[in-house]
């Protein structure tokens, strides 16, 4: 696979949607200053529906708990409500994974989220979050794009948008350096392409949807 060849075939794709392709500019903020909520949203996120289950959970937390923001506070709220009843969320799979990534962080003196980026500055950190149980590629790179890193974090939609442009898909990592490197091509942030592919594919899912209401209706 010839990334750099593929990435300029992937922005030459773009490019040649013209207006029907609309370039999102990503703001440079920490997408969170609470990291119970972050935790919540990066773990839960993962197979799940983001509209209907990830985000109404991840406001509970910002709205009802907005003192609990660092590891320390959740993790004493956690003792005193259990994190079963702060989410409402009963699958110990998840649950056990929050706690796990809360236990890490304590580990590794990180408290607030402005902690966590820093601590995911370096390399050798990634590889050891990478480690945790339920934590993959996808998710670390939905982590540092919450924590305003600019990366691409990989998912259907992107998958789907890359084999549109008739660009072969190989594995995870070098999908997303293709992406990656057709947003240096078309001089935009690579979270601005990451998101804009995800409303692109979006918009589009949406149309097919009403589409096929309107035909069974």
């Amino acid at each position: 696979m010839n990334c750099a060849k593929d990435a300029r075939k992937l922005a030459n794709f773009i490019t040649d949607l013209g207006e029907e392709f609309t370039v999102y500019k990503k703001s440079n903020n920490l997408c969170y200053n609470h990291i119970g909520a972050l935790y919540t949203d990066i773990i839960l996120q993962s197979s799940l529906n983001y509209k209907t289950v990830v985000k109404p959970r991840v406001e509970r937390v910002l709205t009802l708990y907005p003192n609990a923001n660092t590891v320390n506070k959740f993790g004493k709220l956690i003792t005193s409500e259990g994190l079963e009843n702060i989410i409402v969320w009963k699958n110990s799979t998840k649950l056990n994974r929050i706690k796990s990534v809360l236990v890490f962080s304590q580990k590794n003196k990180i408290n607030t989220c402005t902690d966590l980026k820093h601590y995911l500055t370096f390399p050798e950190n990634q590889l050891k979050f990478l480690e945790l149980n339920g934590i993959g590629p996808k998710t670390l790179d939905y982590l540092l794009k919450l924590l305003d890193f600019d990366t691409v974090a990989v998912d259907r939609h992107i998958y789907s948008f890359v084999e549109m442009a008739e660009v072969t898909i190989n594995d995870y990592y070098s999908t997303k350096k293709v992406v990656e490197y057709a947003a240096d091509f078309l001089e935009i942030s690579r979270s601005s392409l990451d998101y804009s592919i995800w409303h692109f594919m979006s918009t589009k899912s949406s149309i097919k949807k009403s589409q096929l209401e309107l035909e069974l209706a």
